[in-house]
């Protein structure tokens, strides 16, 4: 069925008339470069928006992941657990963890759609198949099936050129980093409407962190082909990672001895993983204004996380069915954790520009998703790895995941006023099985199908006062309703998940499944305890701009409910498990300025200082131990953040920029306890680029650089959690990258 409904898709769009002439001479091609309109928004109408600019993005750093990229953004805030920046990263809005943050790439959901994650380390390098990138803060408009609480980021890759050319690229730095790319594109071939391009990368590192490095290739073609009323995109991207597990943070003790210090010691904890993407854009002019664009996409997921655990617990692993091995039995053993998974979805998108200052958008989208989980055991203590030569399972299960939705959005605009109204509905539908393997059997063996349908209306109002003060003043507001449901995960106790024997699903009711002889085949639960979050965000804005200076503030308060969090819940034992929070609340103001100074000096401030409290929350440890957590801080929500850059263009071929950075306080926890914090923090950057052809013609086209980070050799932490003492995981002291590019 599937399959079927792909293909119809398919043809459709390849079946969009063409109504050029029939000379080649007089064709006229329209341009579309996978234009994104329904999932971005118009900086004048919207001020809790920042765009990133192409020419921005070629003065990144290019041994970074993408989400250190956007640290220049109000309330944005990233890390790697490898403290250097390459492998593991992760990205927050708001101080919104990236599962409640919206990921879209030409306007195609990114997110996981059963864990909601977004694993940038899985396509390394892909900044540099980047166009531009819009970060959309709070609620959001609604595209793509995913649900943005903290924002989205939305990512266009890169235009293809009507002539020829291309780049490489070389660099290296501390830690053993290095990255080599090399990207070409045809332009326009031979007057026939189709270009292309390609980019091949290859980064490695040995990470700041003890046993943290990441080795990693990636790849990106694109191939487009315009006609006078249409214009379709196909784009495969992939490429494959291994990282070693850098996960676990650092005791505070252990860290006072060892700056770079990795729990994880077993040589081959490593994560091998591949995830190619293929797309397919496909634009129709219907008219001068009606535009249709279908996007379709698929992406495969495989790989592993292999790890060494010390006295384990046999019966967990299935080794109690091996000769002199008893269910009490504890051993060590060497174990690998695989995930195979198939996503593949359709959104459609109709743009209506109706004239008198209106614009109507329609759209939905549609997909399902499959995935296989499994564990295998390679070794174990006393047995040889012969002894599993032909693998052997100890758990699987198996989620499957289907959800569509349908929205309109529809604008006026009258004068100096413009009124943004959207209706968005959202249904999702997730499926989880534990097959019979191991020593999942019976009432250890569990079934679940848990449904969920949203209604998210959103409202907003932009106003042009005009020229004040020698500036154009705007006032913008908003309103915003948005709802996620809980992971795959979080349908199971903190800490715990599918994999673990003897460990039922928080769900309120079961039924027991039996097999034709009578036994306990599998118990099916429903209704989970686990109900799903909802936000609603209002916002207020105000900016003002000349041709050389862009000041905006905005403030928003965004009403939280149902927070999913450890230890929210209580089980028929009185311990905690996880849980709602009744009601927490996200206040906060956002500052972004930007100026210009003659025509070579700029500078850019992005300040943001939040507030977040739980309003009403009941927390139960895991002993019973009751207490109300109601006013107290929400962890690891960076209380102040601010980054100050001044760019200088100096006389001859040299461009420099230095970066001031700052973290405010965060907890380390929900307990309120004085101490139980991650300590604010400063670094300063340095960065120089080159134009070297200015030194000779045979350089020209190429372009050195030197980034020079935590030049004072700050030392500081990024991330944390409290278990018996503070835990960190540390960042990287004074370091630097050096390389250069060359175009051609």
């Amino acid at each position: 069925m599937t399959r079927n409904l792909l293909f119809a898709v398919a043809v459709a769009m390849a079946a969009a008339p063409w109504t050029g002439a029939a000379a080649q001479d007089d064709r006229t091609y329209r341009d579309a470069d996978v234009v994104v309109t329904e999932s971005r928004y118009d900086g004048n109408t919207r001020l809790n928006v920042t765009d990133i600019s192409h020419a921005e993005l070629e003065r990144r750093e290019p041994d970074l992941e993408l989400p250190l990229l956007l640290q220049g953004v109000p309330g944005v805030f990233a890390y790697s657990d490898a403290g250097n920046g390459l492998g593991y990263s992760y990205l927050k809005i708001r101080g919104f963890d990236q599962r409640r943050v919206g990921v879209l790439f030409n306007g195609i959901p990114f997110n996981d759609p059963e864990d909601h994650q977004i694993w940038w380390v899985d396509l390394p390098d892909l900044g540099a198949s980047i166009q531009d990138i819009q970060v959309q803060r709070g609620v959001t408009n609604a595209v793509g099936g995913m649900t943005a609480i903290g924002g989205t980021v939305n990512i266009v890759s890169r235009d293809l050129a009507a002539k020829p050319g291309g780049m490489a690229s070389l660099n290296f730095g501390s830690y053993g980093t290095q990255r080599q790319m090399i990207r070409y594109q045809t332009g326009d071939v031979a007057g026939s409407g189709f270009r292309s391009s390609f980019r091949l990368s290859r980064q490695e590192s040995d990470g700041y962190r003890d046993r943290s490095g990441h080795d990693g290739w990636g790849f990106f073609w694109s191939g487009q082909y315009d006609t006078e009323n249409t214009s379709t995109r196909a784009n495969i991207y992939t490429g494959r990672e291994v990282t070693h597990h850098a996960w676990d943070a650092v005791p505070e003790s252990l860290l006072r001895e060892n700056r770079r210090a990795n729990l994880e010691t077993y040589h081959n904890a490593v994560d091998d993983f591949r995830q190619p993407h293929y797309e397919l854009h496909s634009t129709w002019y219907l008219s001068d204004t009606v535009q249709l664009t279908n996007r379709v996409y698929h992406i495969r997921g495989e790989g592993f996380y292999e790890n060494y655990k010390w006295g384990a617990d046999a019966a967990a692993f299935a080794l109690d069915t091996l000769p002199g091995v008893t269910d009490s039995t504890t051993l060590d053993l060497i174990r690998q954790k695989w995930v195979r998974k198939e996503h593949t979805g359709w959104v459609p998108h109709l743009q209506w520009d109706q004239g008198e200052g209106r614009r109507l958008l329609v759209g939905g989208d549609w997909y399902t998703f499959h995935s296989d989980h499994w564990g295998e055991v390679l070794w174990a203590e006393g047995f040889t790895p012969d002894d599993f030569v032909d693998g052997f399972k100890y758990h699987q299960y198996t989620g499957d995941k289907d959800a569509w939705s349908l929205y309109a959005n529809q604008r006026w605009t009258a004068g100096a006023l413009t009124l943004t109204g959207e209706l968005h509905y959202q249904h999702k539908s997730y499926e989880f099985m534990q097959e019979e393997v191991g020593n999942f059997t019976g009432a250890d063996r569990h079934q679940y199908t848990a449904d969920w349908d949203f209604f998210n209306p959103k409202g907003a109002i932009n106003f042009d006062a005009g020229p004040v003060g020698g500036g154009a003043l705007q006032m913008y507001g908003s309103v915003g309703v948005n709802h996620r449901e809980p992971t795959d995960g979080e349908l199971f106790d903190t800490w715990l998940s599918g994999s673990d024997l003897g460990v039922r699903p928080l769900f309120a009711d079961s039924l027991h499944v039996h097999r034709a002889d009578g036994g306990i085949d599998y118990v099916r639960w429903s209704n989970p305890d686990v109900k799903e979050e909802k936000v609603v965000d209002y916002e207020l804005g105000v900016s003002w701009r000349t041709p050389r200076v862009a000041f905006s503030l905005g403030g928003y308060f965004m009403d939280f409910t149902n927070e999913i969090v450890p230890y929210g819940g209580v089980g028929e034992d009185g311990s905690g498990i996880r849980g709602n929070a009744g009601r927490t609340e996200h206040k906060g103001l956002e500052l972004e300025v930007r100026a210009v100074a003659g025509e070579r000096h700029a500078f850019v401030l992005a300040a943001s200082r939040s507030w977040d409290r739980f309003e009403e929350f009941i927390f139960h440890d895991w002993d019973g131990t009751v207490s109300d957590y109601s006013g107290n801080r929400i962890a690891l929500f960076p209380e102040s953040l601010v980054m100050a850059d001044w760019s200088a263009q100096w006389s001859g071929p040299l461009r420099t920029r230095v970066r001031l950075r700052h973290t405010g306080e965060q907890a380390l926890d929900n307990s309120g306890e004085p101490g139980r914090v991650i300590d604010p923090w400063t670094t300063v950057d340095l960065s120089l680029w080159a134009e070297l052809g200015a030194l000779t013609p045979a350089l020209t086209g190429c372009r050195g650089f030197v980034h020079l980070r935590n030049v004072a050799d700050t030392e500081y932490e990024t991330w944390g959690y409290w278990y018996g003492e503070n835990h960190y995981t540390p960042a990287a002291g004074r370091n630097f990258v050096v390389g250069v590019d060359c175009s051609f």
